[in-house]
């Protein structure tokens, strides 16, 4: 419950910040009402942006956050209260029903984001990377899996959540990033689309299944709707007046979408070529025209680039790892991205099944609505209705064609929707998280089409079934966590009990962190490992999601202990199914690599549980054959960077491996400091004598009964394989 208390100030503070920023840009809305929702979304933008900035500079810790919030609460305490005042309660007594239901969904999933999480991309990535800054108080290398560089504006401001409060604060911020895409999807169309049918389009949004999904599992998709809702709603206003102050806010929340995730970038892009066509419909001298243009280039290019600039500096790629054949990268190769690409193809191919289809290929793109609306569940490893995005933005979206009054701006938002969609599906990967900020535009413009074809009455009935088909849709992603949610918000069910009862990854890594000294470093021999719930400094060995143990040179059980003894690894934790993995050959040939290197490197295991194992590393009590072989083992890192830099000096290759090796190191030392920091704060039950059988059967080790309460992720997704973006 503390963190829905600290919620208030923290949004309270990210709304001061953005008003006062907005003003002094002069970029804020002509209707006073409009305020507080531009203020608070640019504001949680600058809080992305300052969270990165208190990273970089090692200061990310409650105190600076704290100082900074009560900063910008008295910098913008006066523009904060103007827009709180300019609000008319009126808009929601006239749509008090859509309202209620809204209001009754976000209550039921206040309760998930209460609990701890369990599976998705949240234990992945999403949430893990941010935990690790905040515990840290800065970035931490992560050379060893490509997702520390897949982190944007939403995850710094989770970031912030945990340094200042924990993981509920994190998870909450997402949800907030939830309605407020939802009130700026209203907005959109109550301002510009459809007068006194805002509240229908909010509605119809925030009860799709898709959106419960991604309200209850923090990621970055709900952020990219918003900022692409409010930056439509900025371009129609300049359409229409030409105010200098709409197309900047328009360019600064183009920008922020884009900054949110690479995908994000296809907003200002298509906003951009929209103004340049508009401009060149205008009757004006050519300087004129460039200036507009210019102007909103610029901007969305400063709003969006924070944390690319951060990715380029570190991997030399700003959107490490995808466009290495462009950018390059470092602790990546081709050979790297091709394995990739041909394993998201192969998942494509997996789940297209479902809909008796293969992955879209040339205009096979054009049944992507059709597959989305009827088959949500063929883009997933997941139950169908956490896909599903409801028939109506398919139904109606064709009848925007018939639309007379507001005809432009209901046709820029549409066509805004499809480019964005369709560029995704033809250029990437159709999936609906991908694709929902275009299909979120698409369902806006929809509310007007369905007005102009419907008369009022059948109108109201297709809204109605429609918002009572998500409703029910919804209640199949309830069980089995749901019950037990509500138990740990209510307090009759302590977190950690909980995430027994649900994650197996939760039971292994509680007995497993007992087991492992502040001090020690464990490595993690995982396809796709989700190191949400380590309460210890880690290393992750992926095949598929780093390379800095690259598994094409490392070929042996004595190269592959080396270049761990070279990491400072003491202990080795693999998912056991890994160790029988050959969907292709390399991907066999590591499964060899593995099960060699468990039975020549390390000791019987200390943990068996949920299909997992922990091992100890054999220390190194002589030359190893790697280090007999002429000292190679310092070379192992390398042999990995030089092979994704062609053409580096040897020297200088050497130079860089020594501040990898360090920069590796000194994270990790920093994580152990925090490691026994955390184990005064949360002292774990000493386990009893080793009780494990030299066979490696489950080991009758009691759990440590002080087990974590702060790890988080999920409510409806499997476990499912890694995704771009």
């Amino acid at each position: 419950m503390t963190s829905l208390v600290l919620l208030v100030p923290a949004l309270a503070a990210a709304a001061a910040a953005g008003l006062l920023a907005l003003r002094a840009l002069r970029a804020l809305p002509a209707a006073r009402a409009e305020h507080l929702l531009a203020g608070l979304a640019f504001g949680l933008g600058l809080a992305g942006i300052a969270a990165l900035g208190l990273a970089v500079a090692g200061r990310l810790r409650s105190t600076p956050i704290a100082l900074l919030g009560a900063a910008a609460l008295v910098a913008g305490g006066r523009d904060l209260v103007r827009a709180c005042r300019a609000l008319d309660p009126g808009v929601l007594r006239r749509a008090w029903p859509l309202v209620l239901v809204s209001a009754l969904v976000l209550a039921a999933e206040v309760p998930t984001m209460l609990a701890p999480p369990v599976g998705g991309d949240q234990t992945k990535y999403q949430l893990v990377y941010p935990r690790l800054y905040a515990l840290a108080g800065g970035l931490v290398p992560t050379p060893w899996s490509f997702w520390g560089h897949v982190q944007f504006l939403p995850n710094f401001v989770f970031a912030l959540g945990f340094a200042a409060s924990g993981e509920v604060l994190a998870r909450l911020l997402n949800g907030t990033l939830g309605v407020a895409a939802a009130l700026a999807l209203a907005t959109l169309a109550g301002r510009h689309l459809a007068p006194r049918a805002g509240a229908v389009a909010g509605a119809l949004f925030f009860t799709l299944p898709i959106s419960w999904s991604l309200m209850t599992h923090a990621g970055v998709d709900l952020a990219v709707v918003l900022y692409a809702a409010l930056a439509t709603t900025a371009f129609l206003a300049w359409v229409a007046d030409g105010s200098g102050a709409d197309l900047r806010r328009a360019a600064l929340m183009a920008g922020l979408a884009g900054g949110s995730k690479p995908m994000g970038l296809l907003v200002p892009a298509l906003l951009g070529a929209g103004l340049l066509a508009v401009l060149a419909r205008r009757a004006e001298p050519a300087r004129r025209r460039v200036r507009p243009a210019l102007a909103f280039g610029l901007l969305a290019l400063l709003a969006a680039s924070p944390w690319y600039v951060r990715n380029a500096a570190e991997t030399g790629n700003p959107i490490y790892p995808f466009g290495y054949s462009v950018f390059g990268g470092r602790h990546w190769s081709s050979a790297a991205s091709e394995y990739l690409r041909d394993y998201y193809r192969q998942y494509q191919t997996t789940w297209a099944e479902r809909r008796e289809g293969t992955p879209y290929a040339g205009l096979e793109v054009v049944s992507v609505p059709w597959d989305l609306t009827m088959h949500p569940d063929s883009f997933e490893n997941g139950a169908r209705q956490s896909m599903d995005v409801s028939p109506f933005a398919f139904a109606f979206a064709p009848a925007v064609l018939l639309v007379r009054r507001r005809r432009f701006a209901v046709l820029a938002t549409a066509a805004l929707g499809l480019g964005y969609a369709g560029i995704v599906a033809a250029a990437a990967w159709a999936h609906p998280r991908y694709v929902l900020p275009g299909l979120a535009l698409v369902l806006v413009a929809g509310v007007p089409a369905a007005r102009a074809l419907l008369p009022r009455r059948l109108f109201a009935a297709a809204v109605a079934l429609t918002i009572a088909g998500n409703l029910a849709l919804t209640t199949g992603l309830l069980q089995p966590l749901w019950p037990d949610q509500v138990r740990v918000a209510a307090g009759l069910l302590a977190p950690a009990e909980f995430l027994r009862r649900h994650s197996a990854r939760f039971a292994f890594w509680e007995r497993a962190n007992a087991e492992v000294p502040a001090a020690g470093l464990v490595l993690v021999l995982e396809k796709i490992p989700h190191p949400y719930y380590i309460d210890r400094p880690f290393v992750l060995g992926s095949y598929m999601e780093q390379g800095l143990l690259d598994y094409r040179t490392l070929v042996t059980p004595a190269a592959l202990a080396a270049a761990a003894h070279g990491l400072g690894v003491t202990h080795v934790a693999i998912h056991l199914a890994g160790l029988e993995a050959a969907g292709d050959p390399f991907e066999a040939s590591v499964a060899r690599l593995w099960r060699g290197f468990l039975i020549e490197e390390c000791d019987p295991p200390l943990v068996r549980e949920g299909g997992y194992a922990l091992y100890t590393l054999r220390a190194e009590t002589g030359p190893t054959a790697l280090a007999a072989a002429g000292g190679r083992r310092r070379s192992v890192l390398s042999e990995a960077t030089t092979a994704v830099t062609p053409g580096l000096r040897p020297s200088a290759a050497s130079d860089r491996n020594a501040r990898l090796r360090d920069g590796v190191l000194e994270g990790a030392h920093r994580r152990s400091r925090l490691g026994r920091t955390h184990a005064r704060l949360r002292p774990l039950a000493e386990p009893a004598a080793d009780a494990c059988g030299p066979d490696g059967a489950r080991c009758t080790r009691p759990h440590a009964e002080h087990a974590s309460t702060h790890h988080g992720a999920g409510l409806d997704f499997d476990d499912v394989e890694p995704r771009p973006g």
